[in-house]
């Protein structure tokens, strides 16, 4: 059960990132951030469906 809700919070914070980072915040350094919190999410998710 914990590892669904971290994934779940990566994941949103991975997708706001990117949301944020790129349309509000274009030029900036910001959203490939994004990408590393989402990849993150979806590594613990695919590891806490597989186990």
């Amino acid at each position: 059960m914990q590892k669904n809700s971290t994934s779940i919070i990566f994941l949103t914070l991975g997708l706001i990132w990117l949301i944020v980072g790129l349309f509000i915040y274009p030029n900036s350094g910001v959203w490939p951030l994004g990408i590393i919190f989402f990849i993150i999410g979806i590594i613990i998710k695919i590891g806490s469906v597989k186990f």
